[in-house]
């Protein structure tokens, strides 16, 4: 790099000063990294854990604007700690507590998968009401997980609660939903591009909500293409004449509209006639199936039209 001189000669010898060049503005940019592609920073990021990503966030706004969308993708709905619990707990100190917070600073947006477990049993639409304002700025969830659902009192009014993420949810987790095989059932088609579902434990509603409850007909499902988990203790020798929830279940997820096209089979405590059905439904995309159960209550099932049972 050559500099220009400037030469002063009234001094007994001549001194060289070098001239003084301006300093060059500071370019600061908005958002995300200039100098690499959208699919390449999200690779890297992404393959950061949590401590690594807040420190990446403090060293300037462009790395501070490309990592929250991995800091906040993930949304736990949990007690406080320290935070007394149970259906008496004031309404301020509630797990939708810090909402506000995080919509206020766009942060919701970034939201991706959400964790509820609370520890009301049940959880009501009516204690989703006064936050729908905010859990409405998430538009792009991928996955949900629930615990003690009340599916029919969400039933009638779905968009009002999920209407945001209806179409961008693909996985969705039920820890012990509230509900007959119906509800349940017209609950998960109502997301039309579900791909995982997992459920565990059904309560034993032979046909309908002992309190009563809306009924709708199913008339479209989602794909179903990627895992089943269900883990649904049923009773090894059931009464034909009283089947329970998780029968009943088993028994009206094979004739949806648009087929079981699931790949995994993950079934835990699932006897009876019932699943031979499924695995048979299953059987033209089946990759993998776990059964955790004792070896001689799973030998009715017959080997299926594709070699991958043995």
């Amino acid at each position: 790099m050559f500099h220009r001189l400037r030469v002063v000669w009234d001094s007994p010898k001549p001194v060289i000063i070098p001239a003084i060049t301006p300093p060059r503005p500071m370019i600061t940019y908005d958002k995300g990294l200039p100098s690499l592609p959208d699919d390449i920073t999200f690779e890297i990021f992404n393959l950061l854990d949590m401590d690594a990503l807040k420190s990446c966030s403090l060293a300037g706004k462009a790395l501070s604007c490309s990592t929250k969308p991995f800091i906040h993708r993930t949304l736990y709905l949990t007690p406080r700690s320290g935070v007394p619990t149970g259906p008496k707990v004031p309404g301020p100190w509630n797990e939708f507590m810090g909402l506000p917070a995080l919509d206020e600073r766009g942060l919701l947006q970034h939201t991706r998968h959400i964790s509820m477990s609370l520890p009301r049993n049940p959880l009501f639409a009516h204690d989703l009401q006064p936050h729908i304002q905010h859990l409405c700025t998430i538009t792009n969830l991928r996955s949900l997980k629930t615990r003690w659902l009340d599916v029919p009192s969400f039933i009638p009014n779905m968009e009002e609660y999920f209407g945001t993420f209806l179409g961008s949810l693909q996985s969705l987790e039920m820890d012990s939903p509230r509900g007959d095989h119906k509800q349940i059932l017209y609950f998960v088609c109502h997301f039309p591009n579900l791909r995982d579902l997992k459920i565990n434990g059904l309560q034993d509603y032979s046909h309908s909500m002992r309190s009563g409850g809306p009924h709708f007909d199913i008339k479209t499902s989602p794909p179903l293409d990627g895992t089943l988990d269900l883990q649904l203790g049923m009773d090894p020798k059931p009464i034909l004449s009283d089947l329970k929830g998780p029968q009943l279940f088993l028994r009206n997820i094979v004739p949806l509209p648009s087929g079981l096209k699931f790949r995994t089979l993950k079934l835990s405590g699932c006897f009876g006639n019932a699943v031979q059905p499924l695995v048979d439904a299953c059987a033209p995309t089946l990759e993998c199936m776990e059964f955790t159960v004792e070896w001689s209550s799973a030998l009715f099932l017959h080997r299926a039209e594709r070699p991958w049972f043995i």
